[in-house]
């Protein structure tokens, strides 16, 4: 149940995570604003790239969910071929104890805001794992990353996470309105 719980709370920050390999713009002072009424129909993009994210992650194909990562979020975890490494070791770890992941599936975003360094979009996320003792659902949040107007986008997963804790990575996170980390459910045996 160790690795279960591992796997449901900590694994998610590994695999959801961000798409994009260009650096971000040099750094402006924030001036938040709320955006005035955008959804995913604004920027299809977002949606096309989580969901390139999805599918990769159903493939096991680990190279490119780090292909798809904010950059900052790999260069704190020791660079491309560590986290590369690490993802792929905890992967084998959690299949040998019995514990699978079934899905990971990103909703349209809740809410958008914009300030001077980009775009930023919170897109709700279920993930749902087997382990020897059920299978259990979790809720968590991706933050969908844009510094070109929404033309590409990164991900970084919020799940679990403190307001300081993401401060690390985004300066500006303070605007956005995460929801509160939920315990996993179990839905069957």
């Amino acid at each position: 149940m160790k690795l279960a719980w591992f796997a449901l709370t900590a694994f998610p920050i590994l695999i959801l995570v961000g798409c994009n390999s260009t650096p971000p713009p040099p750094r402006q002072a924030p001036s938040q604003e709320p955006s005035p009424g955008p959804s995913a129909e604004n920027y299809p993009n977002l949606t096309a790239r989580a969901k390139e994210l999805e599918d990769a992650i159903g493939r096991k194909d680990y190279k490119k969910v780090v292909d798809l990562t904010y950059p900052k979020l790999i260069d704190l975890l020791g660079g491309r071929e560590k986290m590369l490494a690490d993802m792929t070791t905890q992967m084998k770890s959690m299949e040998t104890e019995g514990v699978e992941l079934l899905s990971s599936v990103a909703s349209p975003p809740t809410q958008f805001v914009h300030d001077a360094n980009g775009i930023y979009a919170v897109l709700p996320v279920t993930t749902k794992l087997k382990a020897k003792d059920g299978i259990f659902q979790t809720e968590g949040s991706l933050i969908g990353i844009s510094n070109d107007g929404g033309a590409t986008w990164t991900f970084l997963d919020a799940s679990g996470k403190d307001q300081k804790e993401l401060k690390n990575m985004l300066p500006n996170v303070e605007g956005l309105n995460l929801p509160p980390e939920k315990p996993p459910t179990k839905l069957s045996n």
